[in-house]
């Protein structure tokens, strides 16, 4: 079990199209990372892949089954959502019992070592813990249930940054060890390029991209150059040339595929500085969406 797979998803909120024929592949033992400008539809989207919203169109299917009301698929199935609605007047021991009781996989041994990582007071009230601490308990909760797939909607958000490497850390650890199937949502791309090894790319509603972590990175390419003289207008209407951007002599330009043959006609004008610049995955992002006024904090929807 693992393969997460939307096909055709529409979805409707208050009367709004939200999910616009969305198409979506996740492969066993990945880690898949959900991306977009606010208001895209990610967490629409999450919330539909594990059933809390149900698709006025299209379906969703977890190893080739529905994921409709299908016990069997969501007792294997963990889920970290933006928010955590737990039982406010519950003790965190009482919150694990409720698990232990609703999971027949709850793994006692899994949920102790893990217990020491995250340091929750156990007598602690649900109501009386911080948006991070919560966040840390529904993690805890959903790796002890040995999930196959793991949902996880905003996971770092409100985590210290010694407890957000550890909650990555598991991510990876949890990937390798168990070949559990990892769907993220984050709006921070600096985590996701650290950990995942496929991307979604979703916008208005539809998701306009799948491809792997490292065919992506190769996709777009950022070469710095520097002339003696202006730079050739050859160069500037190349069609493979994304940008320029230009501080004195020194260019920096932004390739779309065929990073050779735009090398390679750089070079006929003998350049003083040429090489090539690794690209972050949120400048790739800007740069796929074609523009730099995207946000990438969630909104809700």
């Amino acid at each position: 079990m693992g393969v997460i797979r939307a096909k055709n998803i529409d979805k409707f909120l208050g009367g709004v199209k939200i999910l616009d024929n969305v198409n979506l592949n996740v492969k066993q033992g990945s880690i898949y990372g959900l991306i977009g400008p606010n208001a895209a539809g990610k967490t629409t989207l999450i919330k539909t892949l594990v059933d809390i919203y149900k698709p006025d169109a299209g379906e969703v299917l977890i190893d080739k089954e529905p994921i409709s009301d299908n016990k069997r698929i969501k007792s294997r199935l963990g889920y970290v959502s933006d928010f955590q609605y737990l039982y406010p007047t519950f003790k965190v021991k009482e919150i694990v019992e409720f698990y232990k009781g609703a999971y027949l996989l709850w793994n006692d041994e899994r949920y102790s070592q893990l217990k020491k990582l995250f340091k929750l007071d156990e007598n602690k009230k649900i109501k009386y813990l911080s948006k991070g601490m919560k966040t840390q308990l529904a993690i805890l909760l959903n790796l002890s249930i040995m999930p196959n797939v793991l949902i996880l909607d905003e996971p770092t958000s409100g985590l210290d940054p010694v407890i957000k490497k550890k909650v990555l850390n598991l991510i990876v650890d949890e990937v390798s060890t168990n070949e559990t199937t990892v769907l993220i949502s984050s709006h921070n791309l600096g985590e996701l390029e650290q950990i995942c090894d496929h991307i979604g790319i979703i916008h208005e509603g539809r998701v306009l991209l799948e491809e792997s972590v490292d065919n992506l990175k190769s996709s777009v390419r950022k070469i710095q150059v520097a002339f003696k003289v202006e730079i050739p207008e050859e160069i500037k209407s190349n069609e493979h040339i994304l940008k320029i951007e230009s501080v004195g002599k020194i260019h920096q330009i932004i390739v779309r595929d065929n990073l050779d043959d735009v090398i390679e006609n750089i070079k006929k004008y003998n350049p003083i500085l040429l090489e090539t610049i690794d690209m972050s995955l949120e400048e790739i992002f800007i740069h796929k969406m074609g523009g730099e006024g995207y946000v990438f904090e969630d909104i809700a929807l």
